[in-house]
């Protein structure tokens, strides 16, 4: 695995690790508060439906934490012009598929 992600993570990519990480945390936290709170709305029982609800805040509770911290290391810019966004997205994108072919 450290063989994997050294080839990924080469010196010759802008990206870090730990953004990377942090990108896929973020989405898993926003699919799992999706989830649960689908499930919240479907739960017949009151109690399995605060169980859901709960779910769902500490879902996006931890979302907010790892947003927080992508703003604060300056990996996620969100009052960046639109099309500046996706450059940078692009840029990244085509940076990590030309090290890995």
């Amino acid at each position: 695995m450290s063989s994997f992600m050294s080839t990924i993570f080469s010196k010759n990519i802008q990206t870090s690790m730990d953004q990377v990480i942090a990108n896929n945390a973020m989405a898993g936290a926003a699919a799992a508060s999706s989830a649960y709170l689908t499930a919240a709305l479907q739960a017949t029982t009151p109690e399995v439906r605060h169980l859901y609800n709960e779910y769902t805040s500490q879902s996006a509770m931890g979302h907010e934490a790892l947003t927080g911290l992508a703003l604060k290391k300056g990996w996620i810019n969100p009052y960046d012009d639109p099309q500046q966004q996706l450059q940078t997205t692009l840029s990244q994108s085509q940076s990590i598929v030309n090290t890995v072919h």
